[in-house]
């Protein structure tokens, strides 16, 4: 299995030998600033349903936006125009390509750059200071943890196709209560590697990755992240919950279509585990997007070449390999009709049968979000509000077979609750001037028995009861206060208020939590 892995990989790098242009990382400030502009009808794109998007994607989406602004100015306001013109300089490289577009006096910054022909290469060095205050019953003990994050980013193309990425961080956290008492984890069933030296804990984070691009086809090899389906806040089917995984990626977009799939090692200490996952969108009209796809988790074995193959429909090739693996479906749609705003909605399907109760059998297991967002509402410029409803039933991502669990490492891939639960989150965001951002936000959180990890049926019977028991519900209310004091350097302070109602699923216990972040960070 290892060869024929190894082969396939290098036969994929062989073929990699002519692209250009590498992802634009998931916390990339941008992405906030795009959903505006979608929602505000600038652009009509598949794009933002397949994240991260890659720096030409970028590129074309603040092409669309200069051309509906110049025949509509009244549509951007000053604050908009100023964030357009930063965007503009950190994808200047991508924009001079189009021809005819300005061009910012101030582009992105590097720590180095070297330019050579068709040869370009650029580092960055990223640097974060974290410092959390935990208060309240739901500690043991009152927690001050100060967090230190340290890396470099390497970024660049060779010749006209071949393009390359790499971003390596490592983390120092100091003041976690239980750091003394915890042995150093490479155990991945407990999650991302864990490195102790005294007080000190080290976490590492890496992504490395080569993608060949032409205008019909992209491939990329290497280990990233991935983000699908129109969710901010919550996702069903791939979301950023997961933990960065070695992948082998194929997208192929065009005006009215676009097509993706991913073939993905996962980490289990049970042995060999993959994901297999492939969507279509369709751009319905301009404002009307909408989409489905499937994912298959399996292991135990070599690659399957039926789930290799990405124009295959997984649920046939399972029941021709056996039925023994754990296949999903989703379908989403998003709806920007009308100005300003943005509707979305997505649907997971685990299982499901139509000879049984469609709410009350354990078996039919299904998760659902939707949401909206509102942009300058009833004409308050530079404020955006959203709200997302989603729901996880009980059972959904588990598997009667422990290998084939909805996991990677000790995380859940889909939503970051997991199952059996639901969670109602309304945000408010101001931007004032390019640079001062104001954020509030309430979220209701109910949580029941169960994850992905553990039962998937019933104790007893067939019949699922949806937040039955003891259920743990949180309520918070949250500020977050951001300032970007020079380019790429951004001080934030938020506070988190949390009602908690029988924390842990222990009924009775009740309290109340404050959380407080000061934050800097800085990409240079």
């Amino acid at each position: 299995m290892k060869i024929k892995t190894a082969l396939l990989l290098t036969g994929l790098a062989a073929f990699a030998s002519s692209a250009q242009s590498v992802h634009v990382p998931l916390d990339y400030w941008g992405y906030g600033f795009l959903e505006r502009m979608e929602a505000k009808g600038l652009f009509h794109s598949l794009a933002l349903l397949d994240r991260p998007l890659n720096r030409n994607q970028v590129a074309q989406l603040i092409g669309e936006i200069e051309d509906k602004a110049a025949v509509k100015p009244s549509s951007l306001s000053a604050t908009d125009l100023r964030l357009l013109e930063q965007l503009k300089g950190d994808f200047a490289d991508e924009l001079s390509s189009q021809g005819g577009r300005s061009l910012p006096a101030r582009r992105e910054l590097h720590a180095a750059r070297w330019s050579e022909g068709p040869n370009q290469a650029c580092i960055d060095l990223y640097s974060r200071l974290s410092i959390v205050s935990n208060r309240g019953r739901s500690y043991d003990s009152p927690e001050l943890l100060a967090e230190g994050t340290l890396g470099a980013i390497l970024r660049g193309q060779l010749g006209a196709t071949l393009g390359f990425y790499a971003d390596a961080r490592n983390t120092l956290t100091r003041g976690e209560k239980t750091a003394g008492d915890r042995d150093e984890n490479f155990d991945v069933s407990k999650g991302s590697p864990v490195v102790i030296s005294g007080p000190n804990l080290f976490r590492d984070r890496a992504l490395a990755y080569f993608v060949w691009e032409k205008p019909w086809l992209r491939i990329q090899a290497g280990r990233d992240e991935i983000d699908w389906g129109p969710g901010s806040h919550s996702g069903l089917a791939l979301t950023r919950n997961m933990p960065p995984a070695d992948m082998i990626r194929l997208a192929s977009r065009f005006r009215k279509f676009a097509f993706s799939s991913a073939h993905i090692w996962l980490r289990t200490p049970l042995g060999a585990k993959y994901l297999a996952a492939h969507r279509l969108d369709f751009l319905l009209l301009s404002g009307l997007q909408i989409g489905a796809g499937e994912t298959v988790v399996y292991g135990k074995r070599d690659i399957e070449m039926s789930y290799l193959n990405p124009l295959m429909l997984y649920h046939v090739a399972e029941h021709h390999l056996g039925d023994r693996d754990n296949n999903t479906l989703f379908l989403n749609l998003s709806c920007t009709l009308l100005r300003g705003t943005r509707f979305y909605a997505e649907y997971f399907i685990d299982d499901m049968t139509s000879t049984e109760s469609l709410t009350r059998y354990f078996g039919n297991k299904f998760a659902f979000m939707t949401g909206v967002l509102w942009s300058d509402p009833l004409g308050a410029r530079n404020l955006d509000l959203r709200f997302e409803y989603s729901r996880v039933e009980p059972f959904v991502y588990a598997h009667h077979d422990s290998l084939n669990i909805y996991t990677h490492y000790d995380k859940t891939i889909g939503h970051w609750l997991g199952p059996n639960s639901d969670s109602a989150w309304l945000l408010a965001a101001r931007q004032f001037g390019r640079d001062l951002r104001l954020e509030a936000s309430l979220e209701r959180i109910r949580k029941g028995e169960g994850a992905a990890d553990t039962r998937a049926r019933p104790a007893q019977g067939t019949v699922k009861q949806f937040l039955g028991g003891v259920v743990e519900k949180r309520y918070l209310a949250g500020l977050r206060l951001q300032e970007q004091v020079r380019r790429d350097l951004f001080v934030s302070v938020a506070y988190t208020y949390a009602h908690i109602r029988n924390a842990g699923r222990v009924e009775g216990l009740s309290g109340d939590d404050h959380l407080a972040r000061f934050e800097i960070a800085y990409n240079y």
